[in-house]
């Protein structure tokens, strides 16, 4: 016996189906604009927003939370920059496990999760992209935006045909709405140039010492696994690559170049801060990946890239059987933010910034990101 089913009946079901399907897209798509639940530790003195030291961002998207860890002995200032690409997970996670586990007894580490806090409320269209980070936690499951590059479109439209910053740098359209080149920003510019004016001025306002701007690369690219430092910046960059690489942490340097609207660039142009940023390793992003699930989100592992690999079309040794897992990134960014505040306080003794409370690299190894992630 055979069923024969009514055209209508047919219709009906199919925006049956469609509606279930975009119902639970506008679930997701709403809860992107939710700001993450943060769980501040013992180590946080004080709070605020950016739109505090520059009041052009109150109000707008492009406000963002500074999370603030003073020691109760004088010492030097540290600003750790995460989420400047929120696609480039594991800056922003890295800035979560500082807020949340890190105390400070001399000095003071300044940490903005989201400095692109725009960017967090979409991912990039037609990739796929995980919306959020989902880590099991011995509290509970515990979910992290994602997001994109880019600020959200909908929040500076349109973009231009051609961007030129305020160091006169000419770039695609786009780039309007990528913070790391529009620095030092403008007053009467776009969103992202406003918050990179605001990130000056906050710079300049609390007399920041050192600059840690946290990023990942995809293994195609030669600016991988490494710290790009301003010239005024270069000992102290120096001082910490050599002792990462005695850690066993593979890693390369460089000066920033001549090219302007980066961090690395326009902060130490425009602050008197030192400036470093740190790439790790993003299979995520990289062209060879396969799906973009949140096991190859977490993991790193991809067998399309150990291929790649083994052609040396990579400027790291990959190698799927050990991946380049969210914990690991993690640690190496965990591990350069202490690096490289040691090496400023050898430099500069009165600049020294002590903090507790940081897993050390192979302790994080063992244990996974999900043991500092817990909700407390």
């Amino acid at each position: 016996m055979t069923f024969k089913i009514d055209t209508r009946v047919r219709a009906l079901l199919v925006l049956a189906a469609a509606a279930l399907l975009g119902t639970a897209s506008a679930r997701e798509f709403l809860r992107m604009r939710e700001p993450d639940l943060l769980f501040p530790g013992p180590g946080v003195t004080g709070t605020g927003m950016l739109g505090d030291y520059y009041p052009g961002l109150v109000g707008t998207p492009g406000d963002t939370r500074i999370f603030f860890l003073k020691g109760s002995e004088p010492g030097g200032k540290i600003l750790v920059l995460g989420g400047t690409h929120n696609d480039e997970i594991s800056g922003h996670v890295t800035a979560i496990t500082l807020v949340e586990n890190a105390v400070v007894t001399r000095g003071e580490l300044i940490v903005i999760p989201r400095a692109n806090n725009s960017g967090a409320t979409f991912v990039q269209e037609m990739l796929g992209m995980p919306a959020f980070l989902e880590l099991e936690t011995e509290a509970g499951m515990r979910s992290i935006r994602t997001g994109c590059r880019y600020s959200n479109p909908a929040h500076e439209y349109p973009d231009p045909d051609v961007f030129a910053n305020a160091t006169g740098a000419q770039y695609p359209g786009t780039e309007s709405r990528n913070l790391n080149r529009v620095y030092p920003g403008r007053d009467d510019g776009y969103l992202m140039e406003k918050v990179a004016r605001g990130i000056i001025e906050f710079i300049n306002r609390e007399a920041i010492d050192l600059v840690v701007d946290l990023h990942e690369a995809v293994p195609e690219h030669y600016v991988v696994n490494c710290l790009v430092g301003h010239n005024r910046s270069m000992e102290i960059v120096a001082a910490a690559t050599m002792e990462l690489l005695m850690q066993g942490i593979d890693i390369k340097m460089y000066e920033s170049p001549g090219v302007y609207g980066f961090s690395h660039r326009d902060i130490g142009d425009n602050t008197g801060a030192y400036v470093a940023l740190a790439e790790t390793t993003d299979i995520l992003q990289g062209a060879f990946r396969g799906r973009p699930t949140q096991e190859l989100l977490q993991d790193g592992k991809d067998p399309f890239y150990d291929i790649v690999s083994r052609k040396g079309k990579v400027f790291v040794e990959y190698d799927s059987g050990r991946g380049a897992g969210l914990t690991e990134r993690v640690a190496r960014h965990l591990t350069t933010v202490r690096e490289l505040a040691n090496a400023m306080a050898f430099v500069e003794p009165d600049k020294t910034v002590v903090m507790t409370g940081i897993p050390n690299y192979a302790d994080l190894l063992a244990e996974g990101i999900e043991t500092y992630l817990a909700p407390k």
